[in-house]
């Protein structure tokens, strides 16, 4: 999150500043998730999930 601009703008966060959670997040699988998504939205992120996973 540090690393999105809204935080290197306020907070002046930068590369670095947290190594943990970069590392971390090199390896994470983050998932679009928003009060506002369609049984579309939730249907085409299944569908690319499978097509990376190769189910």
């Amino acid at each position: 999150i540090h690393l999105q601009p809204y935080y290197q703008e306020k907070l002046g966060c930068k590369k670095g500043d947290f190594p943990i959670a970069e590392d971390y997040y090199e390896r994470a699988l983050t998932l679009p998730l928003f009060p506002k998504m369609s049984n579309e939205d939730v249907e085409n992120i299944i569908n690319g999930v499978k097509k990376v996973i190769g189910a």
